[in-house]
């Protein structure tokens, strides 16, 4: 926690292993509410993650990542006319995938990294099919996904 900054006391936030908002154990459904929190969640100094809303922090619990890939799809990135794989994330958001940061789980699940590497995110199975249909093998057994004449090795 960055000085100034107050924790809420009693504060009770989680994240679910699919991205699920819970505030003292109900579900957070209310749609601008479940947006403004993600867009204000941060990592904290611990390793963790806290919610902060101008000088208050809230820590908040986190199952599995605090973001998750729901899609994912091959299209020419306006800003340099290059091939990109793009994502949409559980907060509605949708940015370009750095393929350098793919990951596989000891779990098989991928990884990568997102909101500018500062978050893990996991991909939901419709976005790993999705992506896996760009996987190839080679020769010697290893898998990459190419792109733009290089090969990004899983």
């Amino acid at each position: 926690m960055s000085s100034g900054a107050r924790s809420i006391s009693g504060c009770r936030i989680r994240i679910d292993k699919d991205g699920m908002w819970y505030y003292n154990d109900l579900p957070i459904i209310n749609k601008t509410i479940y947006l403004f929190f993600n867009q204000h969640l941060e990592p904290a100094s611990d390793g963790g993650y806290q919610l902060r809303i101008r000088d208050e922090t809230c820590p908040v619990i986190v199952e599995d990542t605090p973001f998750v890939v729901v899609d994912v799809w091959l299209e020419q990135n306006a800003k340099d006319g290059r091939d990109a794989f793009f994502i949409r994330l559980n907060d509605e958001t949708t940015e370009v995938l750095n393929l350098s940061t793919l990951t596989i789980r000891h779990d098989n699940v991928p990884c990568c990294r997102v909101k500018e590497g500062k978050f893990p995110a996991r991909f939901s199975r419709p976005a790993y099919y999705r992506l896996a249909e760009h996987v190839v093998e080679h020769e010697d057994g290893r898998f990459s996904i190419p792109l733009n004449a290089t090969h990004y090795y899983l």
